[in-house]
C-alpha cells in the first residue's frame, strides 16, 4: 500500500498544555521513497489508519497535569493511547509480526508525542505494543482492549493462582473486570471484590465468589477481617481502585509472603494529600524491596516490551476474557466522551470512531 506522495496530512487532536484547549489540528507524517518510486513509511516505523481509539483516565490526567514549560518541547501533545485500524506501509528493517493490510490493534506508548485520536499514526514497534486484531471481534472490540488487559495481566504476572485467594479491590473498574476473569482462568478458589451493588450480578458471572459493598462499607477493613476468619487470609490483593482501609491490620489480611499489587498505589485526593499518598506508596514499596514487610508490595505500570499482547490476543480469540465497552463517540465529539470519563459513570471503555471501518 505504497503512498503517493512524501508527506501524509491529516486530523489529530492535540493540545500545547493544560492551560489550551483540546482541539482538531492539522498534521503532517514524512514519509521515505521506496524501490518502487511510491512512498512508504520510514526505517522501523509502522504507518496506520487508525479507526478506533478509546480513552482511558490516564490520558486526561496527563492533560491536566502537563507544566505550562513542556509546550516548548512539543506543542502539539496528541491524546490517547488505545487504537484499532489497519497497517497503510511499514518501513525497511522493521521487527514486526504484521503485514501490510493487517487490521491490528496496541498501545502507542510514547508520552510527550501524537496520540491514538488522530486518522493516522506512526510507531515504532519496539516501545508501542502492536498485534494482529483477533477474528472473533470487531475493530470497535480491538481497540478497548489494549491497555487494561494487558494492565490486568501485569497485576498478575508471576503470581500463581491456582487454589489461591484473592481480593480485587475496584472489581468493576476497566482493569478490575480482567482481572477477575484472569484469576477466574488461573483456577483463584476464592476471589473477594469491592464493587457497587449494580455491577454484582455482572462481577458474580465473571468469576467473583464474594462481594463487598464499598458505598455501604467505605471503610472495608471489618468485612476483610471477617473474611479471614471464615476462609484464611488473602495471597493477593490486587488494587485497581486505591485507598488505605487494609494496610492498619495487612498483616493479619495478607499471608506472609503474599502479593499486593496496585496500579495507583494509596491514591485519594488531590494536591498535598496525593503528594502524601505518593510518598508513602514509594516508600512501602522500597521496603518490600528490601525486605522489611512481610508482603511483596508493587506499583504495576504497563510493561512496554514484555511481549504480553500476544498472550491478551490468545486471550481473546479463545474467548476465555469478555470486552465491555460504555459508548462510542464521533471523532468530532472527543470533548464528549472525555466528559462521560470524567464523571465516573462509564460502564466499561469509552471510543473514538476516527473512521468508521469499510465493510
Amino acid at each position: 500500500m505504497g503512498l503517493k506522495t512524501p508527506q501524509l496530512n491529516y486530523k489529530a487532536y492535540a493540545y500545547k498544555n493544560k492551560n489550551y484547549p483540546l482541539e482538531i489540528i492539522d498534521e503532517t507524517i514524512n514519509l521515505v521513497k521506496g524501490s518502487n518510486g511510491e512512498y512508504v513509511a520510514p526505517k522501523g516505523k509502522i504507518l496506520l489508519k487508525i479507526n478506533y481509539a478509546s480513552i482511558n483516565p490516564v490520558d486526561y490526567k496527563l492533560y491536566h497535569v502537563k507544566p505550562a514549560f513542556l509546550k516548548f518541547i512539543n506543542d502539539k501533545q496528541g491524546f490517547g493511547r488505545d487504537f484499532s485500524g489497519q497497517v497503510i506501509s511499514i518501513g525497511s528493517n522493521t521487527d514486526t509480526e504484521v503485514k501490510v493490510g493487517d487490521f491490528v490493534q496496541g498501545i502507542y506508548t510514547p508520552i510527550l508525542a501524537s496520540g491514538s485520536c488522530s486518522q493516522y499514526l506512526l510507531l515504532d514497534p519496539k516501545n508501542s505494543p502492536i498485534t494482529t486484531k483477533p477474528t472473533n471481534i470487531d475493530l470497535a472490540k480491538a481497540a478497548s482492549w489494549p491497555l487494561v488487559l494487558g494492565t490486568a495481566i501485569g497485576l498478575l504476572k508471576d503470581l500463581p493462582l491456582k487454589d489461591s485467594k484473592v481480593a480485587v479491590l475496584g472489581g468493576a473498574t476497566s482493569v478490575g473486570r480482567y482481572v477477575i476473569q484472569l484469576a477466574h482462568n488461573g483456577g483463584a478458589r476464592e476471589i473477594v471484590t469491592t464493587n457497587s451493588p449494580k455491577n454484582a450480578e455482572l462481577l458474580t458471572e465473571l468469576g467473583a465468589t464474594h462481594q463487598i459493598d464499598y458505598r455501604k462499607h467505605p471503610n472495608f477493613l471489618p468485612q476483610f477481617l471477617e473474611s479471614v476468619k471464615e476462609t484464611g487470609e488473602f495471597d493477593y490483593i490486587i488494587d485497581c481502585y486505591g485507598g488505605t482501609q487494609l494496610f492498619p491490620e495487612i498483616n493479619h489480611i495478607l499471608k506472609k509472603g503474599g502479593a499486593y499489587h496496585t496500579i495507583v498505589g494509596d491514591a485519594g485526593g488531590h494536591g498535598f494529600a496525593a503528594l502524601v499518598g505518593s510518598i508513602k506508596s514509594s516508600l512501602r514499596m522500597i521496603s518490600s524491596n528490601l525486605g522489611l514487610i512481610d508482603y511483596h508490595y508493587q506499583i504495576s505500570l504497563l510493561d512496554n516490551n514484555g511481549g504480553w499482547i500476544y498472550g491478551a490476543r490468545d486471550l481473546i480469540q479463545e474467548d476465555k476474557v469478555k470486552i465491555f465497552i460504555d459508548s462510542i463517540y464521533p471523532f468530532e465529539d472527543l470533548k464528549d466522551a472525555v466528559a462521560k470519563l470524567e464523571s465516573g459513570k462509564a460502564d466499561g471503555k469509552i471510543l473514538i470512531e476516527v473512521d468508521k471501518p469499510v465493510a
